[in-house]
C-alpha cells in the first residue's frame, strides 16, 4: 500500500511536471519570437541607414543579422523564459486549473520546481552561448562590418554621392540601368600634388590575369597640378583606365565583450573579472527569474489578463539594470572581486522566496 501509494505520487508530479513544462516552453517561444522580432527590426533598419550612405553593402545584412542573433539570444532567452512563465502560471490561474491542483496537494514548492525542470536545461544553454558563441559572434560580427564597410568605398559608387576622403573622391552624376556612370567626376591627391578628372562616362572593371580592378572612364579632361601654382596640365583623352584600390585585410581591434572567456578567466585586470561575471549572471539570472515568476503569477481569475506580464516586463528590467549597474561597480573596485555578481543574485533568490511565502504562507513548505 505504501509502495503504490509513493507509485501514484510519482505518477502524479510527473504528469504535472510534464504538463507545465509543456506549457512554459511554448509560452517562452512564442515570447522569445516576438522579442527577436522587435530586436530584428531595430537592427535591420540600423544596418538599412548605413547601407543608404554607403557605409555598407546591402548583401552583407543577412550576415550581420545572423551574428548579431547569436551576440543577443543569451540575454534575450531569460526574459523569454521568465514572461513564458509568467504567461503560463497567470493562465492556470485564471482557468483556475491552480485551484485544481492546490486541492490536489500541489503547492507553490512543487510548481518551482516543475519549472526548473525546464530552468536548468535552459540556463545550460545560456551559460554555452553567453560565455562562448556570444563574444565569438561580436568579435566576428566586427570583423565583417569592417570589411564590409571597407569594400564599400571602393564598389559602393552610387549615382549623387561622393565616395572616398582625403585622399581621392569620386562622384557620379547619374546612372544607368546597366551601372554605366554619367558625369564622372574623379579627384586624387598625391602629397601636394592634384589630380582631377571629368569624363562623361564611366565604369568599374575587372581587367588583367591578376584580376585588378579599374575605373575606365571615357570621353573626358584631366587636370594635373597644385593647388598652390598656377600652371596645371590638361589632357583631354577618349579612354582612361584608374587602377581602384583593392580592399586589404581589416585588423579589428577585438573589444572586451568579443574577448574569449578562457582569456577572461586568466587575466588578473578587474575589467575582465567584470565582463567575465556579466557573462555568468545571464544563467543566473535565467534560474532566479523562474523563481520570481511563481509569486508574481499568483493573480485573482477576475484581474487583468496582462497586469502580472507587465510587471514581469519591469521586474526583468530592473533585474538586468542592477547585473548592469554591478558590473560597473566592480570595475571601479566598490565592490570585491570575489563577490563578483553573485551577491546580487542571492539577494534577488532570497527576497523571490520570501515574497513566495509571503504570498502563499506555509503552503510552500507544504509542497
Amino acid at each position: 500500500m505504501i509502495w503504490s501509494v509513493a507509485g501514484g505520487e510519482s505518477v502524479k508530479s510527473f504528469i504535472i511536471y510534464r504538463y507545465l513544462v509543456r506549457e512554459a516552453a511554448a509560452a517562452s517561444v512564442a515570447v522569445l519570437a516576438v522579442l527577436f522580432s522587435v530586436l530584428a527590426a531595430n537592427q535591420l533598419i540600423r544596418y538599412l541607414v548605413d547601407v543608404a550612405d554607403g557605409k555598407l553593402d546591402g548583401g552583407a545584412i543577412a550576415v550581420l543579422m545572423g551574428f548579431q542573433t547569436l551576440r543577443y539570444l543569451g540575454v534575450v532567452v531569460p526574459a523569454a523564459l521568465f514572461l513564458g512563465a509568467v504567461l503560463t502560471l497567470g493562465r492556470l490561474y485564471r482557468d483556475n486549473e491552480m485551484s485544481v491542483l492546490a486541492a490536489c496537494g500541489v503547492g507553490p514548492g512543487r510548481i518551482t520546481r516543475g519549472l526548473l525542470i525546464l530552468g536548468v536545461p535552459a540556463a545550460l544553454l545560456v551559460a554555452w552561448l553567453s560565455l562562448w558563441v556570444a563574444p565569438w559572434a561580436t568579435h566576428a560580427a566586427d570583423r565583417y562590418a569592417a570589411e564590409a564597410a571597407r569594400a564599400a568605398e571602393v564598389e559602393g559608387i552610387q549615382a549623387g554621392r561622393f565616395v572616398g576622403g582625403a585622399g581621392g573622391a569620386m562622384y557620379a552624376g547619374t546612372a544607368d540601368a546597366d551601372g554605366r556612370m554619367r558625369h564622372v567626376f574623379v579627384r586624387i591627391r598625391d602629397g601636394a600634388s592634384e589630380t582631377i578628372i571629368h569624363a562623361d562616362r564611366g565604369d568599374q572593371r575587372v581587367e588583367g590575369s591578376n584580376g585588378d580592378r579599374y575605373l575606365i572612364l571615357e570621353k573626358g579632361v584631366r587636370y594635373d597640378g597644385s593647388p598652390d601654382k598656377p600652371a596645371w596640365r590638361v589632357t583631354r583623352f577618349e579612354r582612361h583606365g584608374i587602377l581602384l584600390e583593392e580592399p586589404r585585410a581589416v585588423r579589428v581591434r577585438r573589444g572586451r565583450d568579443g574577448q574569449p572567456s578562457r582569456d577572461l578567466l586568466r587575466s588578473n585586470q578587474i575589467a575582465d573579472k567584470a565582463e567575465l561575471h556579466w557573462r555568468l549572471a545571464m544563467p543566473a539570472m535565467a534560474l532566479v527569474l523562474l523563481v520570481v515568476a511563481v509569486p508574481l503569477a499568483k493573480v485573482n481569475p477576475r484581474e487583468g489578463r496582462f497586469g502580472a506580464l507587465l510587471m514581469g516586463v519591469l521586474i526583468y528590467l530592473f533585474y538586468f539594470q542592477l547585473v548592469t549597474a554591478g558590473r560597473d561597480w566592480l570595475e571601479q573596485g566598490l565592490v570585491p572581486a570575489a563577490l563578483g555578481l553573485w551577491w546580487l543574485h542571492i539577494l534577488l533568490f532570497a527576497a523571490a522566496w520570501l515574497w513566495m511565502w509571503w504570498r502563499f504562507g506555509m503552503g510552500v513548505r507544504k509542497a
